[in-house]
Parts: C-alpha cells; sequence; structure tokens
C-alpha cells in the first residue's frame, strides 16, 4: 500500500488522532471541565433553588405573578452559569479545530484564547450558523419519529454535513449557509468512510468508555448510590399502570422504580462521557476535513500547504 494511500485512510486519520488527543490529553480534559461540568452545575443550581425555596416563595409571594418573578430571581444565578458553559462548550466545536492544527505543526497544544477567538471575533456569524443547525436538528428529529420517513433520511443527510464545523473553522472566507454546501462538497462520494468514521468515534469515545464508567462503578458497589438521587423519576411515573399493561400483553417485564433511575444515571453519564469526549472527534475529523480536502483540490495528502495556509488564518495570534 503506498504512503498516499495509507494517509487516504480512515484508520490512520483515527490512530493520528488518537495520538494527538491522548499526547496532549491533560490539557484537553482541563479545558473541558467548565463547560461540562458548568451546565451541570447550572442547571442543579436552578432546580435546587427554585424547589428549594418553594415553600417559603409560596408563603411570601402576595400573587401567582411575584410568585413567579421570585422564582425566576432564584434560577437567574444557575441559568447564567449554564449559558455561559454552554456557550464556551459550544465554542469548543470550533476551537477544537483550530488545536488540531496547532498540534499538527508543532506537536504540542496551547495559547487557548487564540483558538477560542477563532469563534468568538465572528461570534455574530457562528450564532446564526448554531440557529441553521439547531433548526436542521429540529427537522431531523421531526422526521425520525415520523413513520414515513423513518432516522435513514436525515442519518444520510447528517452524514455530508459532519463536517461543517470543519468548514466553519478553516474556510472563514464562506457564510454559514456555505459552509453546509461545502460540507457536502467534500464528503461526497467519501459518504461510507465519512459514515465508518463517524461509526467508530461514537461507538469508541462514548460507547465504549461509558460502559467502561459503568463497570467501575459497579464493581465499586456505587451504582446504586448514586443511581437513588434520580429515584425521584420513577416515583412520579405511574408504573403499576405500565406494569399491568404489559402483564395484559403477556410481556414478561416488570419495570421498577431502581431500573428508571439505573437507566437515568447510565444516560446521563453517557452525556457526560460525550461531551468530554468532543475534542478526539473534533481531532479525527478536522484530520478528515484536511483528507477530503487534499483529495478534491488535488494535492498531495503529504504536503498539507492548503490547509496550513487556510487555517493559518484562525492561529495568527499564536
Amino acid at each position: 500500500m503506498s504512503k498516499d494511500k495509507v494517509k487516504n485512510s480512515i484508520w490512520y486519520v483515527i490512530g493520528k488522532g488518537v495520538k494527538i488527543y491522548f499526547s496532549n490529553i491533560d490539557k484537553f480534559v482541563v479545558y473541558m471541565l467548565f463547560p461540562v461540568f458548568g451546565q451541570i452545575l447550572g442547571l442543579g443550581l436552578c432546580f435546587g433553588l427554585a424547589l428549594g425555596f418553594s415553600d417559603k416563595v409560596a408563603q411570601k409571594a402576595t400573587s401567582p405573578s411575584m410568585a413567579l418573578l421570585y422564582i425566576l430571581l432564584l434560577t437567574l444565578p444557575g441559568l447564567l452559569i449554564f449559558f455561559k458553559a454552554f456557550w464556551d462548550y459550544m465554542v469548543a466545536y470550533v476551537a477544537l479545530n483550530s488545536m488540531t492544527e496547532g498540534a499538527w505543526t508543532t506537536g504540542r497544544v496551547y495559547d487557548f484564547r487564540s483558538h477560542n477567538e477563532v469563534a468568538t471575533r465572528r461570534a455574530g456569524q457562528y450564532i446564526v450558523f448554531l440557529l441553521i443547525v439547531g433548526i436542521l436538528s429540529l427537522c431531523a428529529l421531526i422526521c425520525g419519529v415520523i413513520p414515513v420517513f423513518g432516522l435513514v433520511p436525515p442519518m444520510i443527510v447528517w452524514i455530508y454535513l459532519i463536517l461543517i464545523f470543519q468548514v466553519f473553522t478553516f474556510e472563514p472566507e464562506l457564510s454559514p449557509k456555505e459552509c453546509f454546501k461545502r460540507s457536502f462538497e467534500l464528503v461526497k462520494g467519501d459518504w461510507g468512510r465519512t459514515f465508518v468514521l463517524m461509526l467508530f468515534l461514537v461507538f469508541f469515545s462514548i460507547y465504549i468508555i461509558t460502559q467502561g464508567v459503568t463497570v467501575i462503578f459497579d464493581y465499586l458497589h456505587l451504582t446504586d448510590i448514586i443511581a437513588s438521587n434520580f429515584d425521584f423519576i420513577g416515583d412520579a411515573m405511574p408504573l403499576r399502570v405500565i406494569n399491568r399493561g404489559f402483564e395484559y400483553l403477556n410481556i414478561p417485564v416488570n419495570i421498577t422504580v431502581n431500573m428508571i433511575s439505573v437507566m437515568v444515571m447510565t444516560s446521563f453519564v453517557s452525556i457526560i462521557v460525550s461531551e468530554f469526549t468532543l475534542p478526539i472527534r473534533s481531532i479525527c475529523y478536522s484530520l478528515w476535513y484536511k483528507n477530503l480536502s487534499d483529495i478534491k483540490l488535488g494535492q498531495p495528502k503529504s504536503s498539507g500547504k492548503k490547509y496550513k495556509k487556510t487555517i493559518s488564518k484562525n492561529t495568527d495570534k499564536e
């Protein structure tokens, strides 16, 4: 197999991405701490303060409108923390792509502020871009739950658009709308390999790590202890009615509060793992963007000149 064919392989991209990620894993973990746990802290404060002081609000409020005002004031600190962390997380979608170039050319990751500015100095465009992503994601979700459409068509379209954040990062001259068209052009003809890359990254960076965490929890006998914090969800559900329905249909299933709590805990862990492992997916997609860009431009895979020239516009402050 020639050197160019090796570099054109998704396994080369994955191997290179894993190497970059684990050689800088301490920096990536620190970088993702607030964007991930800030969202959790913010939501925790919102619900904790609102529920914790609900009795006092009911006693002191002279009208429903005043009670609502008090509740909004109680949730304000948590909302501010949540939205700041959420914005930082969305900025990371772009900044991590820029960091990949720094790691590719220098072998290390540094100057996080400069990488963040790739998104923040184009905040207006980026917000419009995110709104389009949100609308498309909502449309895909709606199509997914409609039997006529199913999940296949949205999945096919999403694979074509999977490099939109890389295009936004490395081709700043394009408008938000043009980023989607550019991603489609890059993936066209390589949809199958892009799909395999996505499946592997999701399986490795989310499923495997989530299962590993749950195994550790089971080994340390922490699963039931942690899951018990979510018992209120199962207690609020009509499980007796649901189980009677299963019994009537001769389905051998008996749902318990603990089952619901463990499922919610596992989903919660999966979300945290997904957010913390965003760097490795962004790195691999950035390398894949480089690969497909070189192919479409007819450049040698080993040169990377177009890639470096493009992203140097975003990292000239380093």
